[in-house]
């Protein structure tokens, strides 16, 4: 008779053992998942800011034609939860700082305006992305850094 109620018992901390594991893999992933995403909407809050680069290099005629009132921007307006600050450099570089996403420390990133009108594309800059603070486990999969085409070259 006691071996009949022992069954439960050992059922019950097997259940227990089970969900333990599940908790233990689900939990970190479930954490990852949530500051991958609170990074990317701080990347998102650069959008209107990479904007005001790529216009002020398309009627300048490319990057290194840009003037220091070319990039008059209001970074306040495109704050968001997870970001801090946005700051525009005269060369057109970006610097997203980001906050409350979870990782440790928040994570600073570095967007690199690269001419791209050489290449013949629809876009006359791409966007090189870095970390500059902050662990690198935490790039963004937007966060990539573009592969340029070669100029091409005429035969003579």
């Amino acid at each position: 008779m006691s071996g009949e109620r022992s069954k439960p018992i050992m059922i019950g901390l097997a259940l227990l053992a089970i969900v333990a594991v599940i908790a233990t893999i689900a939990i970190p992933a479930w954490r990852n998942h949530r500051v991958s995403e609170r990074l990317d909407q701080a990347l998102q809050s650069g959008e209107a800011a990479k904007l005001v680069v790529m216009e002020a290099a398309t009627v300048r005629g490319g990057l290194s034609q840009l003037k220091p009132g070319d990039l008059t921007y209001n970074p306040a307006s495109s704050l968001s939860a997870y970001t801090s600050k946005i700051d525009v450099s005269e060369t057109g570089r970006i610097t997203i700082a980001t906050q409350n996403t979870g990782a440790t420390p928040d994570p600073v990133f570095l967007l690199t305006p690269l001419d791209n009108s050489a290449a013949g594309g629809n876009a006359p800059v791409v966007w090189s992305c870095d970390i500059i603070a902050g662990a690198t486990q935490w790039m963004p999969a937007r966060c990539v850094r573009p592969a340029l085409p070669a100029p091409a070259t005429t035969k003579g």
